[in-house]
């Protein structure tokens, strides 16, 4: 089903500042409500809506399944390293970065990257299944 003009042009202009809205949650998440879990979502948000409107065929010829995929898996990688990272300066995640926020700062980026391809990816996977109905 295609959307109509007013739908597509509307999430092609959001969908930039929902990506913003999202990095600033990840980055201030420490100071403020929010954090990685809901950056990601958010993040998600921005890919669905576009794969929404203007169908999953164009969207994924720029947001390839595979990179979700990619972004996924090194972000739990990441996140299993940064908690190694820890254990080198005292405890498992220990706050060994001497900036305001600490190692909070860089793990929700991480959780936020995490989320956001996670969402995306089963996002993906459920498209796959319903065009092989």
């Amino acid at each position: 089903m295609k959307m109509s003009t007013v739908v597509r042009s509307t999430t092609k202009m959001i969908s930039p500042f929902l990506v913003t809205y999202a990095a600033y949650i990840m980055l201030y998440g420490h100071l403020s409500p929010g954090g990685g879990f809901q950056g990601g979502v958010i993040l998600a948000v921005a890919v669905i809506l576009l794969i929404t409107s203007h169908g999953y065929k164009k969207v994924r010829k720029r947001f390839k399944f595979n990179w979700a995929s990619l972004i996924e898996s090194s972000a739990g990688a990441m996140l299993v390293l940064l908690g190694i990272a820890g254990i080198a300066f005292g405890a498992f995640y220990s706050n060994f970065l001497p900036t305001e926020g600490g190692v909070i700062v860089p793990f929700n980026v991480i959780v936020g990257l995490e989320v956001g391809a996670a969402f995306t990816f089963v996002f993906y996977i459920l498209l796959r299944w319903v065009e092989s109905d």
